[in-house]
């Protein structure tokens, strides 16, 4: 082995650099793959009262930034078919949501049509991409059709 390099040095110098640069090349697309933001969009409901009396059932959209670098959230909503209906009673965008952090904002479900169908929640960011959450459909559905039954209960 080291008679070969010896006799083709030039040749033991370019793979030797072929190698090194193959191994800088694939560190550097790990560490660009682990620094983008990663968010990851929730829906859940939930509910609020307050001092005043006022109460209700909400519809809470999340967004956790599990990434390292930030992303400047821009906008919310939930899908309903291929229309947006945009929350316009945002508290708190555009924000910047860090590494680690999260965002909240929420729907009042008594305001959502009981005959559209909604698909996802989601948050777009300042470059348009949008994190979307999973499938809604069946937690709204089951949502409609408990609070009919508790009105009919109550009668």
């Amino acid at each position: 082995m080291i008679d070969w390099i010896k006799n083709n040095t030039t040749l033991a110098i370019a793979i030797y650099g072929a190698v090194l640069s193959t191994i800088a090349l694939v560190w550097n697309i790990y560490n660009s793959s682990k620094d983008k933001p990663k968010v990851k969009v929730t829906a859940k409901f939930g509910f609020t009262s307050s001092a005043i009396g006022t109460s209700g059932h909400l519809l809470i959209v999340t967004a956790v930034n599990k990434g390292k670098r930030s992303v400047y959230l821009s906008s919310m909503g939930l899908r309903s078919r291929k229309d947006d209906l945009l929350n316009l009673n945002t508290i708190g965008l555009p924000c910047e949501l860090k590494g680690g952090g999260s965002h909240s904002e929420w729907f009042e479900v008594s305001k959502l049509k009981k005959d559209r169908q909604y698909d996802f929640g989601w948050f777009k960011d300042a470059t348009g991409k949008m994190y979307k959450s999973k499938s809604i459909k069946k937690k709204i559905e089951n949502y409609f059709k408990s609070s009919n039954v508790k009105k009919e209960l109550v009668k």
